[in-house]
């Protein structure tokens, strides 16, 4: 798991500074911001994979059983091909803080070693 730093954005000669995805990764949000999830992918097709933002505060409809995670915001669902880039927006932090503030992300399938993420915010 990697802890990363959101980025502020506009600061003059401040370039983006992308973090290679593990299984499971974090930032630290500030309350009802708003972030950028900026992917880049290498020279490799990743295959099928999936990208999340784990959904901590949406309670469980009533009479309902649905899988964990039912409410996680789905970033990406398939395979990134080589030399592609993929923009999430989280427009307010809120939903997706856990208990002690961490927004978190998960990364699974394909081959994650090409993947990398800038964490941009808050907006």
């Amino acid at each position: 798991m990697t802890d990363i730093v959101p980025q502020k954005p506009g600061l003059a000669g401040i370039a983006p500074n992308y973090i290679a995805v593990t299984a499971a990764d974090r930032f630290l949000a500030l309350p009802n911001s708003k972030y950028m999830l900026h992917y880049k992918n290498g020279v490799t097709p990743t295959g099928a994979n999936t990208f999340k933002i784990t959904d901590t505060t949406t309670p469980t409809p009533g009479a309902a059983t649905p899988g964990a995670g039912f409410a996680d915001a789905v970033v990406q669902n398939s395979g990134m091909v080589a030399s592609t880039e993929l923009v999430q927006v989280i427009d307010n932090s809120t939903r997706f803080r856990d208990t002690n503030g961490f927004v978190n992300l998960t990364h699974t399938g394909g081959t994650l070693t090409t993947v990398s993420v800038a964490v941009i915010g808050p907006l």
